[in-house]
Parts: structure tokens; sequence; C-alpha cells
């Protein structure tokens, strides 16, 4: 179930993006053909007045047929004034990008909904969710779930930041733990070590301040954190944050584009790890899966506006050029600069597909040449 939900959460991305192609097209007066969600063969189809509408059997995508997107497509002569290179190129821009943008303002609405439904209210606790290897902690024979009560004479409570500082101004220093265990009180004998401040191993939770900072005060276990209710924000603050989350993501989204290339692609996921990570965010909460649909929103948005036939940006690309040189590209070199744009997208998809199922069936998974 949580798998059909991602899927349809997936469609609606794509449904939105070719609906900003579909409405662009026709307000500038384009014939569009088809409006497909997913790839032929159709498993369902229907011709309402010029357009084809379908949903193909292959949900990899979806895509809008407007007439004449190559000039040496023949079509009959009431329909060349409407054909896509019969417009202004300004036009056939706009239609171009307006499925990216769609994605945009669909990923704002979305997380205009998030915080307006409530946010939730992250509270830090002592309570340890897990122990580092070879640390202070681990020595001292701190297990996960038990709740550390006080360091020495400082009760630890809810205060992690003194609990931190404390630990910080105590380098190299020997401590008492009293920790609660099962509903039994145990006393641990503990060694703060020296980073440059006290190190236990503790690494605090990001609502409570967790930075590099933040690495003086660690006890060598990770702290649990609970919610303690959800604060819902007016329309015009969830505006703002709206657009801060976009240009935050954005940025966020352009430096993995760095860190892909730096890590030669063992990052990269096809449609199947997408609908795998989305499955799993719903568990989470319907909030948490709507805030992670509009970064994928975003993503996708990003990813066809790359200047890359037969990617939306690449056609942007050549109707920028078209205008820079007075006439279109020639029909050889298009044909040939899309075939290897093609091939480049395959071969990334076909990357991005190994990774999932690699992380879906394990490490053990190759391909033998």
């Amino acid at each position: 179930m949580l798998y059909l939900i991602a899927i349809l959460g997936l469609s609606l991305l794509i449904f939105v993006h070719e609906l900003g192609h579909f409405l662009s097209a026709k307000a500038f007066g384009m014939r569009a053909e088809k409006f497909y969600i997913g790839f032929p063969p159709a498993a369902v189809k229907k011709k309402i007045g010029e357009t084809e509408y379908g949903i193909g059997v292959v949900p990899l995508g979806g895509y809008v047929k407007i007439s004449g997107m190559t000039r040496e497509e023949e079509l009959p002569e009431d329909v060349v004034p409407r054909a896509y290179y019969s417009r202004p190129i300004w036009q056939r821009v706009i239609t171009i990008a307006a499925g990216s943008a769609m994605n945009v303002l669909l990923a704002m609405i979305l997380f205009v909904i998030f915080w307006m439904q409530g946010v939730p209210e992250i509270e830090g606790t002592t309570v340890v969710a897990a122990v580092q290897e070879d640390s202070g902690a681990s020595r001292a024979g701190l297990e996960p779930g038990d709740e550390i009560l006080a360091v020495d004479s400082l009760e630890a409570g809810s205060d992690l930041e003194g609990f931190r500082t404390y630990l910080r101004e105590h380098p190299d220093t020997a401590v008492t733990l009293t920790v609660e265990r099962d509903g039994q009180r145990l006393t641990l004998p503990a060694t703060i070590g020296s980073t440059g401040g006290g190190f236990l191993g503790v690494i605090f939770p990001a609502t409570v301040g967790a930075n590099e900072e933040a690495r003086d005060g660690l006890l060598g276990v990770v702290f649990d954190a609970r919610q303690t209710g959800t604060t819902a924000v007016p329309f015009t603050s969830a505006l703002e944050h709206a657009l801060d989350d976009t240009v935050m993501i954005t940025g966020l989204i352009f430096a993995a584009f760095r860190e892909l290339f730096a890590s030669g692609g063992e990052e990269l996921a096809s449609p199947i790890g997408i609908v795998a990570f989305s499955s799993e965010t719903i568990k989470l909460g319907w909030e948490v899966y709507l805030r992670v649909l509009g970064f994928i929103s975003i993503q996708l948005a990003i990813l066809n506006m790359l200047p890359l036939l037969p990617l939306d940006g690449g056609h942007v690309l050549f109707n920028i050029i078209e205008k820079v040189r007075g006439r279109p590209v020639n029909r050889e070199a298009f044909e040939r600069i899309s075939f290897v744009g093609l091939m480049l997208f395959v071969i990334i998809f076909v990357i991005g597909f190994m990774n999932d199922i690699e992380r879906l069936v394990g490490p053990g998974f190759r391909l033998e040449p």
C-alpha cells in the first residue's frame, strides 16, 4: 500500500509537470495531440477534441505531444500555423519551461500546507538511542534505552546544553554517570576524552543545536528526542517559510549534483529508488511525506531544465541559439546532439537502476560480464 501511495505521489509530480506544458501550449494556440502519464503502449486512452489523453503502461514519466516539434514533421496546412515551430521563440521557451515552473509551484504549495498544518515540536532527551564504538560511553557500559540522569552531581534533566557545557569544560576527567536502565538506577564510571574539549561521545539532537562545535560535548551516544506538540503558522508566514525552503532545497540539490560527480554516481537513483525512499517517509507521517514530495518536485524541475536534449532545458537552449543565430540549428546537428543526450540519459538511468537494485537486494548483487 505504501508503495502504491508513493507511485501515485510521483505520478502527481509528473502530471503537474506535463500539465504545465499542455496549458501553455493551449494558451499560445499550439495543437496538443497527446497528453500521457507513462509511456506507450497505452493502458487507457480517450480522445477529447483534438487531444488524446492516456495512461501508458511504462510508468517512467509522461509527455505532451505538440504538433510540429521538428520542422521536418509533415502537417496538414490548417495545422501549420498552430505548430510549435511556427510560434514565436518566446512562446516556445515559456511552453517548454512551464513544466518545471509548475513543479516549483507545486512544491511551494506542499511546503505551505506543511507549515500551516502544524510543525512538530521536538524536545531533546537524555535517553540513549545508540552508542558509538570505542567511545567513553561504550567503555562505561552504556546501552541503548539507558536514560542518563546525572553526570557527577549535575542532574541532566532536559538541559542538554548545560550537560554539553559541563563535558566540554572537563576534558580528560573521570566522571560518574547515573543512569536508569529497566527501572533500576545504576552508577557507571566513565572518562571524558580530549578532542579540544570534553569527549564522551554524545551526539545531541539537531533540535538542541547539533553542529561541529557540539563535538566538544560528545559522549559516544546518540540521544533520543520526543515530539511534544505541533506549532501551526498563518498563511503569510507559511508562504515565507515555503520560499525559504525552496531556495534552500535548490541549493542543496545543486550541491548534491557536485557531490554526485565526485562520488562517481554511487548516489544516483532511478524512479524505483525514489518510490522506495518515498514509501519509507510515509511511515513518518503524511506531513513529512508532503515535504519530501515537495523536495522531489523541485529536483524534477531542476533535472528537466539541464541543458541537454531531450530534456526541456536542451530545447530551451536550442531556442536561445536559434534566437542568437537568427536561424534554427540544422536537422543533422540537432539529431546528433539529441542522440548523445539520450544515450547519456540512458546511462545515468541504468546506473541509478543498478544502485537501487543493490540497495534493495544487498551489496552482493552484481551483474557479471
